[in-house]
């Protein structure tokens, strides 16, 4: 990847599947994984960075291609590569998201490298206004996120998100300024990047879109769907459990 390669993951940490509106967790032991590397594609000489520019495939390392969605979220395959379909639900602000990232993010990878499946991430908002600082550091990190045009820049920024979450969902984290310096050893500083953080450009479309993710029956995250079942606890347990529920699907 151009500029600083993505940062390293933080080790250990608990698997908590969120509940929206109920104080429910379900605990799991995670370890620590190893840190995947991208490079990325035609950055077009900014970065890929912006709020209003064309998005951009980008190239992870392997020959698998990272494509952003314009509805914030992004695909991660292999050119033609359309099955399996694993789609990730999360949110910044969810600890057990960044468990979950620690834990099975490089499998995942391996897995779109590999052509073996087409993996889907769809950052979302799962906390309701009511639930601050969580609300608000998620909406944050989200919009931050979209502002982000290359793909393989965003997956680096995502790693970075992940790096520096909040320790908990009553942690102020998120703050614009950060989200800026975050992104500086990737390359993004354009005066369009930062204007799109800056201006939280997207924070609009990403409460509409985690709605609609909310409505087709994603309650909590991280949630995983495998050709649109989704999965339960036993399936992502761990990476092994869960590369067998994907290559099972295939």
């Amino acid at each position: 990847m151009p500029g600083a390669p993505p940062p390293g993951r933080r080790g250990g940490g608990g698997l908590v599947i969120a509940l929206v509106g109920a104080g429910l967790v379900l605990v799991l032991v995670v370890a620590a994984v190893f840190v995947f590397l991208v490079q990325g594609g035609d950055g077009g000489g900014d970065g890929g960075d912006g709020g209003g520019e064309q998005l951009r495939v980008g190239k992870i390392a392997g020959g698998a291609e990272a494509t952003p969605l314009a509805d914030g979220g992004l695909t991660m395959a292999r050119p033609g590569v359309t099955s399996p379909v694993v789609d990730i639900y999360e949110d910044f602000a969810c600890p057990p998201c960044g468990a979950f990232d620690r834990r099975h993010d490089p499998m995942l990878k391996q897995l779109a490298v590999e052509g073996r499946a087409k993996v889907v991430f769809h950052p979302m908002l799962i906390f309701g206004e009511g639930t601050q600082p969580a609300h608000d550091n998620s909406l944050r990190a989200a919009a931050a996120l979209r502002c982000v045009t290359d793909g393989a820049h965003w997956l680096s920024y995502q790693d970075a998100l992940y790096a520096h979450q909040p320790e908990n969902e009553n942690a102020t984290g998120y703050l614009t300024q950060d989200l800026l310096s975050y992104a500086e050893p990737l390359g993004l500083t354009s005066d369009e990047f930062t204007s799109c953080v800056k201006n939280q450009r997207h924070a609009a479309s990403v409460k509409t879109v985690s709605q609609g993710y909310i409505s087709s029956g994603i309650q909590g995250t991280p949630s995983v769907r495998v050709n649109g079942r989704t999965l339960g606890q036993s399936d992502t347990e761990s990476p092994d459990a869960l590369r067998r529920a994907v290559e099972a699907a295939a």
